[in-house]
């Protein structure tokens, strides 16, 4: 079984202190170390790395008043942020929660024979949830890194990771995943 690394709306809206809806610097810092990590260990193993960000549509003027106008296409906030280290990874532009919501994700996922996700992302409550869920309805074996994950506020985030376990989407730490038996791994630099 192929495992694939998602990464969900690593977006400068996101992840900048100065974004439209960001998830603050300690989180953003966080959790890009966290998926950088994950992809150098993809990389050395040769296993698929997704990135999977919003583009919403300037047209889209009541959901981009609720959002603050984060992520609308060809705006800057709307660019993956550039600590992310993903070079040439296919990119999946979505405009609802769920990556699933694009069908070319499913159309890649079956043509790379992908059974197995890794979630890393942001929001917890919104895209990340929406996606893990939708990953699982698709049979594939669903893993959410909790160092890779952020929110805006701590009780969204710890609600989100226990609605995620409590419907059996595996909930592990990065130390932990790396750790467990299923995910051999070189020591990292």
């Amino acid at each position: 079984m192929v495992t694939a690394l998602l990464l969900i709306d690593f977006q400068i809206d996101f992840l900048s202190d100065n974004g439209r809806m960001p998830v603050g610097e300690e989180n953003a810092n966080r959790i890009i170390s966290t998926a950088n990590r994950l992809i150098d260990i993809h990389k050395e193993r040769h296993w698929p790395i997704i990135v999977i960000y919003n583009q919403f549509k300037k047209s889209d003027v009541i959901g981009n008043f609720f959002r603050k106008h984060a992520a609308v296409e060809e705006s800057a906030g709307g660019r993956l942020d550039p600590r992310l280290y993903v070079d040439d990874a296919p990119l999946f532009p979505k405009s609802s929660s769920s990556a699933f919501t694009n069908p070319n994700l499913s159309g890649y996922l079956r043509e790379n024979s992908i059974g197995h996700v890794v979630i890393c992302g942001v929001y917890a409550e919104g895209c990340v949830r929406a996606t893990a869920l939708d990953a699982q309805r698709a049979n594939l074996r669903t893993t959410l890194i909790s160092d890779g994950v952020a929110s805006n506020r701590k009780f969204k985030y710890k609600w989100a990771l226990s609605h995620m376990q409590k419907r059996r989407i595996q909930v592990v730490s990065l130390h932990d995943y790396l750790e467990s038996s299923n995910t051999p791994h070189e020591p990292l630099r």
